[in-house]
């Protein structure tokens, strides 16, 4: 049964958010200078098969994941100095730890998250 996360998980799972953000922004960092074609690899290795325009587009889309994921991290971080970490914002009720451990940021428990995803 799901319950409220005492202090000492919280204390956790803010560890574990604070570090989810500083990663994500190394990576958000890393991935703008891969889309603007900055990239350290060397520019005679590359392909002219239009690979520089696939990798630009992927790096591009991986770029607008990870800012939405800094900001579900950074909302999830409000959410523990606010008192309702770990609440589903559905149905209300505790959300599992094992999520938690899994998906520190997650907003909902996998019941809601599940149905929230099969909707149209």
């Amino acid at each position: 049964m799901a319950r409220k996360p005492t202090s000492d998980e919280l204390e956790q799972y803010e560890g574990m958010l604070r570090k989810l953000v500083s990663m994500l922004t190394g990576d958000i960092e890393n991935l703008e200078h891969e889309a603007l074609g900055e990239s350290t690899v060397d520019v005679k290795s590359r392909s002219d098969d239009g690979g520089d325009a696939y990798m630009q587009e992927l790096s591009l889309n991986l770029l607008q994941r990870d800012e939405h994921t800094v900001s579900e991290v950074i909302d999830a971080l409000d959410r523990t100095q606010a008192g309702s970490f770990g609440k589903c914002e559905a149905c209300q009720k505790w959300i599992r730890r094992t999520r938690l451990l899994a998906m520190p940021h997650a907003r909902n428990c996998i019941d809601c998250q599940r149905t929230e995803e099969d909707s149209p």
